[in-house]
């Protein structure tokens, strides 16, 4: 029983309000709408319903789907492009195979001058790789001899290195100790002070 006066007694009175007018909005509008979609509009005003005879449509009537055209209006001018190229194409097809077959002769020549031009790329290519390994080479050696250099230095200066670090390591073992000592201390006096 307790559970329920306290219940009632948390509910507030705009919060029974918000509950009632979205309720009655939801019915009010669900039961408009299926109005709207069962009648149709007046047969003078043009909206989505009414479909016109006369000569004043956006559309002409051309008996497809819904009393107007299938093909999308867009599709003539991309047929129109579609036919410009095939035209293109077409001339320069036919001035390649005039080109081609006209005079023997100039054909052996053009085969000819053809073959020298590959030929010539070809040599061209060989050379800029030839060219290209050669440089990598020289480069790899290089950085070969840069590389072993770098490593006898570091062999060199490796019994001084070692010698720095462990006298930075054992150091003087009091003075480690002592310090320990005192940040132990600090800690303790730290912690007593915070626990006040």
């Amino acid at each position: 029983m307790n559970r329920i006066t306290s219940f009632v007694k948390k509910i507030r009175p705009l919060q029974v309000l918000a509950v009632v007018f979205l309720s009655l909005s939801l019915m009010f509008s669900q039961a408009f709408d299926a109005i709207a979609a069962t009648t149709k509009a007046n047969s003078g005003e043009k909206s989505e319903y009414y479909v016109s005879k006369d000569g004043d449509a956006l559309n002409s009537y051309e008996g497809g789907m819904n009393n107007f055209s299938d093909v999308d209006a867009r599709a003539s001018k991309a047929e129109n492009e579609a036919k410009a190229k095939a035209k293109v194409l077409k001339r320069q097809a036919e001035k390649n195979v005039k080109n081609q077959s006209g005079n023997i002769v100039e054909n052996v020549r053009r085969v000819a001058n053809d073959s020298d031009k590959f030929g010539k790329k070809i040599q061209n290519r060989a050379e800029s790789v030839k060219d290209k390994l050669g440089e990598e080479t020289e480069n790899f050696a290089d950085s070969t001899k840069q590389g072993l250099r770098n490593i006898k230095n570091n062999a060199k200066d490796a019994g001084d290195y070692v010698g720095e670090i462990g006298d930075r390591t054992v150091g003087n073992p009091l003075e480690g100790i002592k310090e320990g000592a005192n940040n132990a201390m600090d800690s303790v006096k730290r912690t007593l002070r915070d626990a006040k």
